[in-house]
């Protein structure tokens, strides 16, 4: 355990009694919401609005940069998580580390990064994205899986990572989000996933360097191909179709029913897969108006 955790190894607010004291009706409630913070939840998320990007009226890279996000809060959170070893708390039912949290950390990411990249300028974007967040990191103490300040610090690093990635990728003003600048985010990623890998080498922080690395590399093949050209419905149905594949293979790999050589091959491909689909089927697709 690092030294610095130590102080915080008994971090209070959270064991099982909380739960114990809440109404059945409020643990149930909060069962559900945190789903909305779960990374399988999140990935579907980011990769329906890249693949629907032309069809819901968003540029590509902002959405491209929402899914290199994702993938940079998902490294992060697995390098905290394994840097500091803390357990979750007595009874909590569920395996890994507890400190910080990881769907603290990927609703804040994921949430506050879509509401600056498709809507900059509306407020009551931010504040969905903020009371989203607010309802996952709750339920996560709610339904006893973590203590009290594993989702403030959670909330707190998804906030240092978005103003770090928004500064060395987009920029503040995502009006006008450059295929660079979401390159830069995918960068960013990768470069994350190895420090995960350098903390320690399993099935999750290696699956999450080779996704992050697939999403970079496709990105680079297909960007220019993506911006200029307008969607299409063959585009629509193919993206469609490639949609319940990333949730088959997110699920089979966060099972860890797969070995860690192909649960990489199987990361790395499917996001490869998810960046360059909409680049794929452009014959006949209209240039993209100036």
């Amino acid at each position: 355990m690092l030294r610095v955790a130590r102080p915080v190894a008994d971090r209070g607010v959270g064991e099982a009694s909380v739960v114990e004291a809440l109404p059945d009706a409020v643990v149930a409630l909060s069962h559900l919401l945190t789903h909305l913070g779960d990374p399988v939840t999140l990935l579907l998320l980011v990769t329906a609005g890249y693949l629907l990007a032309d069809h819901l009226g968003v540029p590509p890279t902002r959405m491209a940069t929402a899914l290199a996000l994702a993938l940079g809060a998902l490294a992060l959170t697995l390098a905290l998580k394994h840097g500091f070893a803390l357990p979750r708390p007595p009874d909590a039912g569920t395996d890994g580390f507890g400190f910080p949290s990881g769907h603290a950390i990927g609703a804040t990411v994921v949430y506050g990064g879509l509401a600056r990249l498709v809507a900059p300028d509306d407020r009551r974007a931010t504040g969905v994205a903020a009371a989203l967040v607010v309802l996952v990191a709750a339920s996560r103490v709610l339904i006893g899986v973590h203590y009290l300040v594993d989702v403030i610090v959670g909330v707190a690093v998804g906030v240092g990572y978005l103003a770090v990635a928004f500064r060395l990728g987009p920029g503040w003003g995502a009006e006008d989000v450059s295929t660079a600048a979401a390159a830069r985010t995918f960068a960013l990623a990768v470069g994350l996933g190895l420090v995960a890998v350098g903390v320690t080498v399993v099935v999750d922080t290696v699956v999450a360097v080779a996704a992050a690395a697939g999403g970079w590399i496709g990105w680079r093949v297909v960007a220019e191909r993506v911006t200029e050209t307008a969607g299409t419905t063959r585009q629509l149905v193919a993206s469609v179709v490639v949609l319940p594949v990333v949730g088959f293979v997110a699920t089979l790999v966060a099972e860890g029913d797969v070995s860690l050589a192909v649960a990489a091959v199987l990361a790395g491909s499917v996001v490869a897969l998810v960046v360059v689909a909409p680049g794929l089927w452009v014959r006949g697709a209209r240039t993209r108006p100036p």
